[in-house]
């Protein structure tokens, strides 16, 4: 009986080497961002968690909480991470005794003589695994751990959701000012063609000139439809982030140079990334499902024991079924060891090795994308901004250019083709303006995207 007890020791203490212990993967982080080097305007905080009212919008608040809330895609994701925990309650289960009762009667006659027969039988029916090698705790780790990947998936849609949001919400502001800037100079340019088809008229200008004013004055309003169509479809994919059909929604935000950029912007630190982006966090737990798979693998090469039982009675008399004469119990051991599956189990356990070496290489690459997409959007930041002070200072040259075109040409110092062109030069750098100032507030977004939004509450 001793060297039993031993011998049961040693079977439940080799179990515990059978699962390999999760050990997060060393992560080589830089100390700072390069972006900030240049940028300058930062501090080692993070966003805040709703980090699109940094944007002092109203409407933008209105929408980013509308999206939250009803988005189908955020929905979806929300009822995965509910499949998943239900997935996990399911494989915690097996580690728990089952109990099952059996209620059975029987009437029979014999067809010969006229006796007839009568069987009862009321059974509890118990089971137990209890997982000497740990097969079905890794099965609940592994569970539990894809669990916490779902609601991290789910974290990571909500951040694209928002970031989605806030990006078509500026590019209709742009779209807005654009189609303004166009109708304003159709104006203008109406204005042109006006005093030239006066001229015209009057044979104080030749045919290239008058038809040179109407090919641009036809240029500048074709560019009119195409803007009100790209308007119109970024209004369309805005009212599908909010779960509203294409013609539900009418937003008019505020013009685009009415937004003004942060004093700061908190860009935390590079070490502190690992747990605030949810797709790195993801990429772990589905790290420690798999590693928690290996040991499962490895338990099926091993013996496996289980415990049965049952008690209940049986009688040919029902008003006497529930007497102890009648009652009934039984027990059993059962010990299932594989001896021979065509090499199945071990190749199990290599592949479950080999998903785990594959997931190791896709968290190490969804770090050193998360550096990236910060770098990237710290790096258009810092040069968007020389872009956009630079093309401001070319409009203001630009409209300078077009009114002393105007005045010389109206003087009879200069041709209409120095005008004209001065005309579409001035519109040009406008809206160069205007798509480098959007292109800039996007850039925004993605930075907030690229440090993972506002974390955790």
């Amino acid at each position: 009986m001793t060297n039993m007890r031993w011998w049961l020791v040693a079977l439940v203490l080799s179990g515990c080497t059978i699962h390999p212990t999760y050990v997060r993967p060393r992560v080589a982080m830089p100390a700072g961002w390069h972006g900030t080097q240049a940028l300058g305007n930062t501090q080692p905080a993070w966003p805040a968690h709703e980090w699109w009212r940094s944007f002092d919008d109203a409407t933008l608040n209105e929408l980013e909480q509308t999206a939250l809330a009803s988005n189908h895609d955020l929905q979806a994701a929300l009822s995965r991470v509910a499949q998943a925990r239900d997935t996990a309650r399911i494989a915690g289960a097996s580690l728990y005794p089952t109990l099952d009762v059996s209620l059975h009667g029987k009437r029979g006659q014999n067809i010969h003589k006229s006796s007839s027969g009568r069987a009862n039988e009321a059974t509890l029916i118990g089971g137990f695994d209890p997982d000497v090698w740990g097969e079905l705790h890794g099965v609940k780790r592994a569970a539990q751990a894809q669990a916490l990947a779902a609601s991290e998936a789910s974290a990571n849609t909500a951040l694209q959701v928002a970031a989605n949001v806030a990006s078509s919400y500026f590019q209709l502001a742009a779209f807005d000012e654009r189609v303004e800037l166009v109708r304003q100079t159709i104006e203008t340019a109406s204005r042109i063609d006006a005093l030239i088809e006066t001229r015209y008229r009057a044979g104080a200008v030749s045919d290239l000139d008058e038809a040179q004013s109407k090919t641009s004055l036809a240029n500048i309003q074709a560019g009119l439809p195409a803007l009100e169509q790209g308007r119109e479809e970024t209004l369309h994919a805005l009212a599908i982030l909010l779960a509203k059909s294409p013609a539900e929604l009418t937003v008019q935000p505020r013009r685009l140079t009415g937004f003004s950029f942060p004093a700061t912007l908190p860009v935390g630190l590079p070490s502190e990334l690992l747990q605030r982006r949810p797709d790195i966090r993801q990429a772990e737990e589905n790290l420690i499902a798999a590693n928690a798979d290996i040991g499962t693998a490895r338990a099926k090469l091993f013996p496996s024991i289980a415990l049965t039982g049952d008690g209940g009675y049986a009688s040919d008399q029902l008003r006497n079924l529930l007497t102890k004469p009648n009652s009934t119990i039984a027990f059993t051991l059962a010990m299932l060891a594989p001896i021979f599956h065509g090499g199945a189990l071990r190749a199990d356990v290599d592949r479950s090795t080999e998903r785990y070496k594959e997931l190791l290489q896709d968290y190490h690459q969804t770090v050193l994308g998360a550096l990236r997409d910060v770098e990237d959007a710290l790096m258009a930041l810092q040069k968007l901004s020389a872009q956009e002070e630079l093309l401001d200072e070319a409009q203001r040259q630009a409209k300078r250019a077009f009114n002393l075109a105007e005045i010389r040409y109206r003087g009879g110092a200069s041709d209409a083709f120095t005008m004209l062109t001065a005309q579409n030069t001035w519109l040009s750098t406008q809206n160069a303006v205007l798509q480098t100032r959007f292109a800039r507030m996007n850039a925004l977004v993605s930075l907030y995207r690229a440090l993972g939004g506002g974390g955790q509450e």
